[in-house]
């Protein structure tokens, strides 16, 4: 999926709250020692997925909607980036009640890797 999204085949859109959130807890997993990338390779990386993606500045504020406060900017950001999907490992933190109200599809990497591939 990063691969893709590098490219600008798999559309994607982020704000600079969730781009900061995402360096973070990138940074603590390197620092932690569950991934073997260097600080600078994952800036380069970052970089270059940011660089592709539909930077959303100013997000149509929905807060507080779901039940973790800091799934709203998730939420928000794909609001405005017009977005059809949502993709995260926690799809239960985006209802379907809640998601379809803006015509967003909460899904999972793996899902959205079969529907990719033409495997549903």
């Amino acid at each position: 999926m990063l691969k893709a999204a590098i490219s600008g085949d798999l559309p994607c859109a982020v704000s600079p709250l969730i781009a900061l959130e995402y360096e973070g807890k990138i940074h603590d997993k390197i620092e932690g020692g569950f991934l073997r990338i260097s600080k600078r390779d994952c800036g380069k990386i970052l970089d270059a997925l940011f660089a592709m993606a539909k930077v959303v500045w100013k997000p149509f504020q929905v807060r507080p909607v779901l039940s973790d406060p800091s799934d709203d900017k998730i939420l928000e950001c794909a609001i405005s980036g017009n977005c059809t999907h949502i993709i995260t490992f926690n799809t239960k933190h985006f209802p379907k009640v809640v998601t379809r109200l803006y015509g967003i599809q909460p899904m999972s990497p793996r899902k959205l890797l079969k529907l990719w591939r033409g495997n549903p």
